[in-house]
Order: structure tokens, then C-alpha cells, then sequence
């Protein structure tokens, strides 16, 4: 296997798990972090034409963008 399709399975797992329960961001990330990985990946995914990744990318991205600050400054969920 070469180091693209290694890559490209690499990047298709990752994503493939957020469609799960177990997957969870990492602790430090704030909103525009998360949305910057989302944007990059949603890209990679186009360019690739990983197309169902694609979609898991633009819903968890809704999600993120769903988030709203209340007054103190932490998520309402």
C-alpha cells in the first residue's frame, strides 16, 4: 500500500467515526478550531471525492454551527 491510499484510509476512518457515540473532540478545541478541521476536511474529502465522508462532515459541521453562547459564555446544549 501506497502513502496516499494509506492516507486516504486513514482520513476515511477518522471520519467514519463520528457518526458514533465514541468519538469526542479533543478537550482544548474551541468553535472555530473544530470548524477549521471541518472546512480542511470537508475539502480533502471533495478533492478526493470521498463523498459519503463528505456528508458525515457537513453534518457534525451543522452541529458545531447550531452552538450557541449564552451570557456566561458556555455552550447551551
Amino acid at each position: 500500500m501506497d502513502l496516499k491510499d494509506f492516507t486516504n484510509k486513514i482520513f476515511m476512518g477518522s471520519i467514519d467515526i463520528m457518526k458514533t457515540e465514541e468519538w469526542h473532540w479533543p478537550n482544548k478545541w474551541d468553535k472555530d478550531r473544530k470548524l477549521k478541521f471541518l472546512t480542511d476536511s470537508l475539502n480533502y474529502a471533495k478533492e478526493n471525492e470521498f463523498w459519503e465522508q463528505a456528508a458525515i462532515i457537513r453534518d457534525v459541521t451543522k452541529e458545531i454551527e447550531k452552538e450557541t453562547w449564552s451570557v456566561s459564555g458556555s455552550t447551551e446544549e
